[in-house]
């Protein structure tokens, strides 16, 4: 059962966790409370950000410095009405600004982040790799759940050296999140209609929204390393893995370019025990979709799917807009959807399956990739044209997304 009174020392660790206080909470290691690379001798004036970021393909999120402190400002996902949020990180040892007129609401952050809990697969594979695993003292009870059956997941436990559960994003547990005076908590931020940075942040807790995967471009969900990557101070890093995404992906497209005019596709989902009722397909406004496009294939499922994250699709009207449709992508594992083909005769009539025309979910590493892929796009987009033109690709197999054996 949750307490529901708090220790003294866990109020002191919210305090610590507002301003910015680097691993004050109990929990916290010592060589944690003063960072080495804290300012000791602050003028003003000073550029103290020799690396720095630069927004080039997201259209949610921007980053601006001011000498001593940068102000990271994006879209609030969760805000129907397009709101915007605001983060302000100031270099340890300087001032912390006034939170007067535009940053009056805006979550102050000390930087570099020594005690991060993450709740968003995303944003642990961004922390990963760059480098700062061993930063994560607090997971969602799903992420340390992973650890238990994927050997990446156990990788970044045991570089973090054991974290704690904090409950799950829908329900954290802030008394936990307290006593590891944690800076900033790592979130997934999805569309309207989700709360839960909303909530965090209501709480009185340092939620962060990680909203790539509401990129309409792969690229620029990608990018979003660089905004994890500002709170480590780490924007050399985060450029230099940004930049090697970008050219194995343009190579990618490069590559299969003109190949596959003529095909195609769809991105869906299958399997009843993953939420699909029958079939749920990614549309045109997707990521998936607009990766589809990219690579120059017609997406079946795009007319009439404006959602974000697409749209469910009853039995004949999934078999009439995939008539054509001569390649698939499914984001379930291979081994459920197999499951679900051989269940349900009806997917017969989508010619993909009935040939084994398609690329399903590698089982071996499902939840590491999941996790990745909106990170590890040069990997998603090879998978994808591995998939539809293997020709361009003697002698490869996808990472993610295989054909079935």
């Amino acid at each position: 059962m949750r307490k529901t009174n708090r220790p003294a020392a866990a109020l002191l660790a919210l305090a610590a966790a507002l301003t910015g206080c680097a691993g004050t909470g109990p929990g916290a290691p010592e060589d944690r409370a003063a960072p080495e690379d804290c300012v000791t001798d602050y003028a003003e004036g000073r550029d103290y950000f020799p690396d720095k970021a630069t927004v080039e393909e997201s259209e949610l999120w921007d980053i601006a410095y001011h000498g001593s402190w940068k102000t990271i400002t994006l879209t609030d996902t969760e805000d129907a009405a397009g709101g915007d949020l605001t983060y302000v990180l100031y270099q340890c040892g300087t001032p912390r600004p006034e939170a007067a007129g535009e940053l009056a609401d805006a979550l102050f952050v000390q930087v570099p982040v020594t005690s991060v809990s993450v709740t968003s697969f995303n944003a642990l594979a961004m922390v990963d790799r760059l480098g700062e695993a061993d930063t994560v003292t607090g997971l969602s009870g799903q992420l340390l759940g992973n650890a238990e059956r994927d050997a990446w997941y156990a990788g970044v436990v045991e570089e973090a050296g054991g974290p704690m559960s904090i409950g799950e994003y829908t329900d954290l547990d802030r008394e936990a999140v307290l006593g590891l005076g944690t800076e900033v908590i790592l979130m997934s931020g999805f569309g309207a209609g989700f709360d839960d940075v909303s909530n965090a942040r209501a709480a009185g807790l340092p939620g962060v929204s990680v909203s790539n995967r509401m990129e309409g471009d792969a690229l620029a969900s990608a990018e979003w390393i660089k905004m994890v990557g500002a709170f480590y101070n780490a924007e050399g890093a985060a450029n230099a893995e940004f930049d090697a995404i970008r050219s194995e992906f343009d190579e990618v497209v490069a590559t299969v370019s003109g190949a596959v005019a003529d095909r195609e596709a769809g991105y869906l989902c299958v399997s009843p025990e993953r939420g699909c009722e029958f079939v749920h397909a990614h549309g045109e406004r997707t990521l998936a979709g607009r990766l589809l496009a990219r690579l120059g294939a017609d997406n079946v499922f795009a007319p009439g799917n404006e959602g974000p994250n697409g749209r469910p699709y009853d039995y004949e009207e999934a078999v009439g807009t995939a008539a054509d449709a001569d390649f698939f992508v499914v984001y379930d594992p291979m081994e459920l959807t197999l499951d679900a083909l051989d269940a349900d005769p009806r997917f017969d009539r989508f010619r993909p399956l009935a040939e084994g025309a398609f690329v399903a979910g590698a089982d071996a590493n499902f939840e590491e990739c999941r996790a990745k892929t909106y990170l590890d796009v040069d990997v998603l987009v090879r998978d994808f044209a591995i998939g539809m033109a293997p020709e361009l690709f003697p002698g490869e197999r996808g990472t993610c997304f295989t054909r079935p054996s």
